[in-house]
């Protein structure tokens, strides 16, 4: 059995269902327009496709240079924009290769078209009513969001030796607004363009609707961001380094108060935000579906709620908490290095089966160190650090963060230190995804039943209008 633990923060494969393309940017966004240049919008292929392994042969043509032995190919299913309009692509064609490189599957796919932005020049070979033919153009991006109810504006924000690319919503009007730093879950996975009902979305549109501005920052080596290390690679410090850049960048914004600021963490943003705000000022500060305890008491209870919730044998899951607690303790307390641990079976079996080791020495898809550094990582302290008011959020039915009392040791901690500053917020029937999605056995069988987008239309209004509400009190105190 393989557990989701809380840090998967939203699953990759929802957050990267297409949205309308647009290609229109407010016109008050003027004072930017120089700042949009800097970066260049990386190219969006605009189709959907059907994986279908084996290319039959019939489809080939003999002389085709893609022809080496049985090439897995992508079946066009769905073309909706992007490169594949620009390209000419239509529903049943066979995609064989892009720039010379063949195309077996959309992870290769996505390595080809990583590095590239709007413009560049693209060829692709197709297979179209059996024979084989060329498309050339160039690569086309998915365009800017647009908002009904705010000005989008396209900027970036220094980072190491490049660039990171920031969105910014600005609600009507010159004066200094009060603003919303957003900081989402741990996964690699695009701030920009979020489907209609995504959580993430909602949450920002609360605020955005409530007369807020608000800026959400891409980590490192994500959407348009140039030349800055791949996000996979980077550590946690490095994350709460490049979001510091995002406050920075709000508070330099001159439609902004830099006093009225609230950040808002998610899941693993509920242990960046206190990390920034332990070292910077803000009016506030708002954590959803977090925790306090170390990494590794918190894993092990994990484990322990998971197993419950999957149903597991009393014994094989009293066995499966020993086998754990051994792999977390070589690896968070004492230290090893993955590749060593891997040489033994059982744990190279355990690595990939609970942590999704890889073979690039990778787990969950981040950087070891990543996962390392959080568990000495002073959560409480940063909270104790934190002078802003703070309000924690926790879902009833969130089985990855779902400690209550950790959330009430934040509270707890704050008040300790800062009297009267935090406020503890409990939703029932609520998960993790910010979803009224039933009891806590229940959200759990939606989510290992793939039942992702379910959860996004049974979004809890109630947790971002709360925030909001908690929010306008802080600011106009």
């Amino acid at each position: 059995m393989r557990l989701r633990f809380f840090y998967i923060a939203l699953v990759a494969s929802a957050l990267c269902v297409a949205a309308e393309p647009a290609w229109k940017v407010s016109e008050g966004a003027a004072w930017e327009s120089s700042q949009m240049q800097e970066l260049r919008a990386r190219a969006w292929m605009g189709t959907r496709f059907e994986i279908t392994g084996e290319t039959p042969e019939q489809e080939v043509p003999v002389d085709s240079e893609a022809d080496q032995g049985a090439v897995a190919g992508l079946l066009v299913e769905e073309v909706l924009g992007g490169t594949g309009e620009r390209l000419g692509l239509v529903p049943g064609d066979r995609l064989l290769a892009l720039n010379g490189q063949l195309v077996g599957d959309m992870s290769t796919l996505r390595s080809i078209i990583s590095d590239k932005r709007e413009g560049d020049p693209v060829t692709a070979t197709i297979v179209r009513d059996g024979g084989e033919h060329i498309l050339e153009g160039t690569f086309a991006s998915r365009g800017p969001e647009t908002h009904p109810n705010s000005e989008v504006i396209y900027t970036s924000a220094p980072f190491r030796d490049g660039l990171l690319r920031v969105i910014i919503n600005k609600p009507a009007g010159e004066e200094p607004m009060p603003a919303l730093l957003f900081i989402p879950g741990y996964t690699c996975a695009s701030i920009e363009h979020f489907r209609e009902n995504h959580p993430y979305k909602r949450i920002i549109d609360a605020y955005v609707d409530a007369g807020y501005v608000t800026l959400r920052i891409e980590k490192s080596g994500l959407g348009d961001s140039w030349n800055t290390p791949e996000c996979a690679s980077t550590d946690l410090l490095d994350e709460i380094e490049s979001f510091e850049q995002g406050l920075k960048k709000l508070k330099s914004l001159p439609y902004v108060d830099p006093s009225r600021i609230i950040i808002y963490g998610h899941s693993m943003g509920g242990v960046v935000a206190p990390a920034i705000s332990a070292r910077h000022d803000v009016a506030g500060v708002i954590a959803y579906g977090t925790t306090a305890l170390s990494w590794f008491e918190y894993l092990l209870g994990l484990v322990r709620v998971q197993n419950e919730l999957a149903g597991m044998d009393p014994i094989e899951h009293e066995q499966s908490v020993v086998d754990t607690y051994e792999m977390y303790y070589r690896f968070y307390i004492q230290g090893e290095s993955l590749e060593d641990m891997a040489l033994e079976e059982h744990l190279d079996t355990l690595l990939r089966s609970r942590m999704n080791y890889d073979d690039e020495g990778r787990i969950y898809g981040r950087n070891p160190e990543y996962w390392r550094q959080i568990q000495h990582q002073p959560h409480l302290v940063n909270w104790k650090n934190t002078t802003a008011q703070v309000l924690v959020q926790f879902g009833e039915s969130d089985f990855q963060a779902y400690s209550l009392s950790a959330h009430e040791q934040i509270v707890k901690t704050v008040n300790h230190y800062h009297p009267g500053n935090a406020t503890l917020a409990v939703f029932p029937l609520t998960d993790h995804y910010f979803a009224k999605s039933g009891t806590m056995q229940e959200a759990y069988d939606k989510l290992m039943g793939g039942q992702v987008l379910q959860l996004f239309d049974e979004y809890n209004p109630e947790v971002g209008n709360s925030a909001v509400t908690w929010s306008d009190g802080v600011v106009r105190m």
